[in-house]
């Protein structure tokens, strides 16, 4: 078995062995896979450079699993109207065959150069944003989700990543809340995925017409903390990949947590909607997304959720 510390020697942290490459023979567990996938079997043939599963992914972008009718839906509401019909669904299939690729087959070697393609002097502004005060990052998922991820765990070995499996599992829902809080108040900043499927569902947020349900958990942290909020964005450049961070919401002194978690999910639904009619070639479509967009085009809504545990739960598990 690979030694991880060998794989990623700088900044290598305990929050980087979620699922890791370096670590299990293949990205993830068959389950995990099934979860952010819909994929039952992996092929375990390892992608190690970008260019090698970009051209797999155009190869086999016309057999990836979207529906018309969501891509008809897509480009409707896409700011990208320039680009013909076929070329963009073209590009948005490429996009999501590659976030396949480097979810099911990806490498230590393949997220060492998706790192690297990264300008230094981007990945050191946002160090110093996200650490000069208290901070939550959220992100969705899509866009690349587990590469960013990893890339967050990377440049921030002593924050907190909330997902799906890993140290601070979404299923622990309490005890990881609290260690992402415990982080953010001491300048390690978190990452979380509010339109995730794990906890209570609080209500619903609207993107796109699409109803989604959602937690109070991301708001819930930043408003008990205090923190800045920012959107944290891993998107395809010409030759690699780039960070984006756009600043969200703080809390106001003294305002009620119920108005700042409605400032909190009109900023988090204004990321999304910009995301969703955005660049094709960075809108890599999710399971979550393909059943939540599905759910409405069929005039419903989308409302599977996963347990969790609560603090004394998972307390009475880690002894047993």
């Amino acid at each position: 078995m690979p030694d991880p510390k060998a794989e990623f020697p700088e900044g290598a942290g305990p929050n980087l062995v979620i699922s890791d490459w370096t670590v299990l023979p293949a990205a993830f567990r068959p389950d995990d896979i099934a979860m952010l996938t819909g994929a039952t079997e992996l092929d375990r043939t390892r992608f190690l450079t970008l260019s090698d599963a970009l051209q797999e992914a155009r190869a086999r972008a016309a057999d990836v699993a979207l529906k018309s009718q969501l891509m008809d839906f897509l480009y409707s509401k896409t700011r990208y109207s320039s680009i013909s019909r076929g070329d963009w669904e073209e590009q948005v299939r490429i996009a999501t065959a590659l976030d396949e690729n480097i979810t099911r087959r990806g490498s230590a070697a393949l997220l060492r150069e998706i790192g690297q393609s990264i300008d230094r002097a981007i990945k050191a502004k946002i160090k110093r944003q996200l650490t000069s005060a208290p901070t939550v990052a959220v992100c969705y998922h899509g866009g690349f989700s587990v590469p960013r991820r990893k890339l967050f765990a990377r440049m921030f070995p002593e924050g907190v990543v909330i997902a799906a499996s890993g140290k601070h599992a979404a299923h622990d829902g309490a005890f990881a809340l609290f260690a992402a809080r415990e982080a953010v108040l001491d300048r390690r900043p978190a990452l979380m995925s509010p339109d995730g499927r794990f906890g209570r569902e609080a209500g619903t947020i609207n993107v796109l017409g699409a109803q989604l349900p959602v937690t109070e958990g991301a708001p819930f942290l930043a408003h008990t903390t205090n923190a800045a909020v920012v959107w944290f964005a891993l998107l395809r450049k010409e030759n690699g990949f780039t960070l984006e961070v756009s600043p969200g919401p703080q809390p106001d002194k003294g305002e009620r947590f119920s108005d700042f978690r409605d400032r909190f999910y009109r900023f988090y639904v204004d990321r999304l909607e910009e995301a969703f009619t955005g660049d094709p070639s960075n809108l890599p479509l999710s399971v979550n997304w393909k059943l939540t967009f599905g759910a409405m085009l069929a005039g419903k809504v989308y409302r599977q959720r996963r347990p969790t545990r609560s603090r004394d739960e998972t307390q009475h598990s880690d002894s047993d």
